[in-house]
């Protein structure tokens, strides 16, 4: 019994023996790059659709009517259907080019939610806003603001941010694995 013992430590310590000098067991990652390219284009397209989500429920949105700096009198000129999907949110808009009457120059407004059911020859009353840094917006009385509408937006806009910010945080890991010492 006491050899077959030692013959048992014996053939152990032979096997950590060959192990020492085997090395250490190395893991090797195949199919790694599929898997990579497939998580970033799920994420962009998650992305994506939460960014135009958020552009599409800003649409029921506008600026406020009452903080526009002069307001006049607006002829639809021309209108040009868009969608149903683009980068300003899902559903169709119009896209209208108007002749303002304060100004009598005109204006192409592409905000998705701004006109409905205009065609050329029509007028409204229309509101200019600036706003910071010089940008002019412009505002419809039929439009109003909602602030808990914006809000929203917002949310989902965030929760759009923040798939970019994970595939940021990937392509780091990526650089961080290409220009790692190889030892």
């Amino acid at each position: 019994m006491l050899a077959e013992a030692e013959a048992g430590v014996a053939r152990s310590r032979a096997a950590k023996k060959r192990a020492a000098e085997t090395g250490p067991a190395v893991e090797t990652k195949r199919g790694g790059w599929f898997r990579d390219v497939l998580g970033v284009l799920i994420i962009l397209a998650v992305s994506f659709v939460l960014l135009a989500t958020s552009m599409t429920v800003a649409r029921f949105t506008g600026a406020d009517f009452a903080d526009a700096g002069r307001t006049g009198e607006a002829t639809v000129v021309s209108c040009e259907r868009r969608g149903p999907i683009s980068l300003k949110g899902f559903g169709y808009y119009k896209a209208c080019v108007v002749s303002v009457a304060w100004g009598g120059y005109r204006v192409r407004i592409d905000k998705p939610g701004f006109f409905t059911d205009e065609k050329p020859g029509d007028t409204f009353t229309i509101g200019e806003n600036r706003g910071s840094r010089g940008s002019v917006g412009y505002s419809r009385a039929e439009l109003p603001s909602r602030g808990w509408v914006t809000f929203i937006a917002a949310v989902i806009g965030f929760f759009g941010v923040v798939p970019i910010l994970l595939l940021l945080g990937m392509v780091r890991d990526w650089f961080k694995g290409l220009f790692r010492r190889r030892e």
